[in-house]
């Protein structure tokens, strides 16, 4: 067995895609994991994959042409999760979508077999990724800092932010604004009338984080008083909140910081 080690990204688990099929081990021989989830195996040999954007855009390209636009948005979000199983996943079913002794309308329909257990897990590792970002689309909440820059932070289990950013960007087009993923060291960065971008492994200065300018902090109160003003406390139902505001989601939102 061949172990192929790739980056933890899109264009890492693509590029492991090319590199593990150009091989020509024969695809029961190889197997792609993520460099910094997994265990050594007994008796198998090891690859690093070196990221490659071009091979990655080549792999992408081959999908959408052959398995169609659902089947790359579903690999794409399986790409984002936190499951170390999502590469091996990803490459069994691109390999098999792409065999040439399936034909076109089969590897159009292969994302819907859900009773092959790479694509029924690869199905649930995008739900599951898809599902948190809707739910950030809701829950973000920005900032507004001395220097007019709107900041937002969270905490997602999953890559999301290349999922959220479009919706924000097209929501606040002339705002200068960053949101900050603290569970994987992201942050998504949008200028104003610019296209967003991510980087990847860095950290908002604290003082960024914790300087509010006066008025927003005013605001922050305001929109708790409003919150406080509205709700009915003999109709809490803490049971029924919690299924469409789970706790995770409340450290980052302003409402979400009430006293009781």
């Amino acid at each position: 067995m061949v172990i192929f080690q790739c980056e933890n990204s899109v264009d890492g688990i693509f590029t492991g895609v090319y590199d593990a099929w150009a091989s020509r081990l024969g695809h029961a021989n190889v197997a792609l994991r993520i460099q910094t989830q997994m265990n050594f195996e007994l008796f198998a040999e090891y690859r690093d994959v070196e990221t490659d954007s071009e091979k990655a855009a080549k792999v992408a390209r081959s999908i959408r042409r052959k398995m169609g636009e659902d089947a790359y948005r579903t690999i794409y979000q399986a790409a984002l999760s936190m499951y170390a199983e999502k590469a091996d996943c990803i490459y069994r079913v691109v390999a098999k979508g792409m065999s040439s002794n399936v034909s076109a309308s089969d590897a159009r329909n292969l994302i819907w077999c859900l009773q092959d257990p790479n694509v029924c897990r690869l199905f649930e590792l995008s739900r599951k990724t898809g599902n948190e970002a809707h739910r950030y689309l809701q829950f973000v909440r920005f900032r507004e800092l001395e220097s007019g820059v709107l900041f937002s932070e969270i905490q997602a289990e999953n890559y999301v932010l290349p999922l959220i950013g479009d919706h924000f960007s097209d929501r606040f087009p002339n705002e200068n604004f960053m949101i900050y993923d603290n569970g994987h060291n992201d942050c998504l960065i949008h200028g104003r009338l610019r296209p967003w971008f991510i980087l990847r492994d860095t950290e908002p200065d604290s003082t960024v984080k914790n300087h509010l300018a006066a008025h927003e902090e005013e605001m922050q109160q305001l929109w708790k008083g409003f919150c406080r003003s509205i709700a009915i406390e003999q109709r809490r139902n803490k049971r029924l909140q919690m299924q469409f505001w789970p706790l995770k989601f409340r450290k980052w939102m302003t409402e979400g910081q009430m006293d009781g």
